[in-house]
């Protein structure tokens, strides 16, 4: 067994084939060290060719070290490649860098492409080259594979990392226009996860069901709470996950309370994350429940216009797509929409 052994590449992503020659090596050191290779312009670039933001450093860092996390032998680090010439150039200089980064002896170097091999051993003479896997048997995939076909190869990502890669759909719309209906029904039919309006329940659970009394903290509190809700059940989704509203829809409500918007859950706002925004007409019939106040219809149609408003002025617009209708015609829609986001791709 050796004592240090190296396993490095790009990951970006990492997937199953990196992990299924991570765990291998490790059977065979003491201590395996999983360098990252990084330089940020190209990495971008790479990125952006692929129509992806920008796979940092960081992120493949979290990934793989959360698939390890449990293997303590196993290490993770970064090697920064941005004043290295690129490759198949710079050796040189990225092996010095290699051992800053790898400063123990290093035994061996676990590789799965051939190309390697013979200027690893001229550039480290006293480390074994072990091959594993050069011809993809088992996971036939590589991290340009998946860049070009996220959803198409989506069970060969690892599962740290399908949350950045998830489709994410906000579902939006005033009171009583059918959002957590909408939302449930799509995310049961592509069976993935889904996240419902925290702010809904808010009340009943914290202020004895008296919305009277919320404050600049409860409107706070509700966007952090509904934010957490968002990201776990971003973690279990299946290629998309439908959200219920966003902290968009929080400072909505703390105008309509307490007069103000508040710069705290503003904070929260964040159009980016989205890759389709479906903003729901209060053209159905509204349903009281004992929490809705504003059923009069030319007051749902005001504050219909002024929460569309608040999505426009938030960046929302280039993603934002309004839909009415009966429900059988929303969800009709709503389908539409989400496959079309989806290339076709079965959930």
């Amino acid at each position: 067994m050796y004592k240090t052994g190296v396993y490095f590449g790009r990951f970006c992503p990492p997937h199953r084939g990196h992990l299924y020659q991570i765990i291998e090596a490790s059977t065979k050191c003491e201590k395996l060290v999983v360098v990252i290779s990084d330089n940020a312009e190209q990495t971008r670039l790479i990125c952006e060719s692929a129509g992806l933001p920008t796979i940092t450093y960081q992120l493949r860092k979290q990934w793989i070290s959360q698939q390890v996390q449990d293997m303590e032998h196993i290490v993770v680090r970064v090697l920064d490649e941005t004043d290295i010439p690129t490759y198949p150039d710079g050796w040189q200089l990225w092996s010095e860098r290699m051992k800053q980064v790898v400063p123990e002896k290093i035994d061996a170097f676990f590789v799965g492409d051939s190309d390697y091999q013979a200027t690893l051993e001229a550039y480290f003479p006293d480390s074994r080259m072990e091959m594993f896997d050069p011809t993809r048997s088992r996971y036939p995939i590589s991290a340009t594979d998946i860049r070009n076909d996220i959803l198409g190869n989506w069970h060969y990502i690892l599962g740290s990392a399908r949350p950045f890669f998830a489709k994410k759909v906000l579902i939006a719309g005033t009171e009583s226009c059918g959002k957590t209906t909408l939302t449930k029904c799509l995310a049961k039919l592509y069976n993935t996860s889904w996240s419902e309006e925290v702010g809904r329940y808010y009340a009943r659970d914290y202020l004895g069901n008296d919305e009277t009394v919320f404050t600049d903290t409860d409107f706070t509190r509700i966007a952090h709470l509904q934010y957490e809700q968002d990201y776990h059940a971003l973690r279990a989704a299946n290629k998309v996950c439908f959200f219920d509203t966003d902290a968009t829809y929080t400072d909505y409500f703390s105008e309509l309370y307490l007069g103000r918007r508040n710069s705290l859950v503003e904070a929260y706002i964040d159009h980016t994350r989205y890759d389709l925004m479906l903003f729901l007409q209060p053209d159905v019939k509204w349903v009281s429940d004992g929490q809705r106040l504003n059923g009069d219809q030319q007051r749902r149609m005001d504050l219909n216009e002024r929460l569309l408003n608040m999505y426009k002025y938030h960046g929302f617009g280039d993603k934002l797509i309004v839909v009415g209708g009966d429900y059988s015609q929303r969800l009709s829609k709503a389908i539409e929409l989400v496959d079309s986001l989806m290339g076709g791709v079965q959930a």
